[in-house]
């Protein structure tokens, strides 16, 4: 009995979550990001527990995601395969979005999808969704060396990732 009350707890959190991002019909155009000093900055960390700051010296690519997103899956995959090519000329971060996502969970998210070398942060407090405007899981936002959003796409491919990344320099 607790268990499924553990469990519909957990459920209706999730819908609740999902009804807030995607009520929001607004979309963003690029180039629209928030400044970089409006609270947009955060830490991440790799599986190797170093720290990677966004935005940094060098550009960024968040993709926003729940372990719970069927599409999230393949997004991961897809950033990580863009993180082969170019590894040091990019921060690579998946930004979970569901607060009660642990980080053993997505650590084993990212390990089954085969993006275990990509950074991760949690939005405990919906700062980030909120900063850069998400309504939709599996988004992409890719911004340059100084923070401003260039890029931004709901299940990107790697050749319009790769493209946006050339456009800060980085490709």
């Amino acid at each position: 009995m607790r268990n499924l009350l553990a469990l519909l707890l957990a459920a209706a959190s999730a819908a609740a979550l999902l009804v807030s991002l995607t009520s929001n019909p607004a979309t963003r155009e690029a180039g629209a990001g928030e400044d970089p000093a409006l609270g947009t900055g955060f830490t991440a960390l790799t599986s190797q527990g170093e720290q990677v700051s966004v935005p940094g010296s060098k550009p960024s690519v968040l993709f926003f995601f729940s372990i719970e997103c069927g599409a999230c899956g393949p997004g991961t995959r897809v950033l990580a395969e863009v993180q082969r090519s170019s590894p040091a000329a990019v921060n690579y971060v998946a930004v979970d979005i569901a607060p009660y996502e642990t980080a053993d969970q997505i650590r084993e998210f990212l390990a089954g999808n085969g993006a275990s070398s990509l950074a991760f942060a949690s939005d405990t407090d919906t700062r980030l969704i909120t900063a850069y405007g998400i309504n939709q899981v599996s988004t992409a936002v890719v911004l340059d060396a100084a923070g401003t959003e260039v890029f931004r796409a709901v299940e990107p491919d790697a050749a319009e990732l790769r493209t946006a990344l050339a456009a800060t320099g980085a490709g």
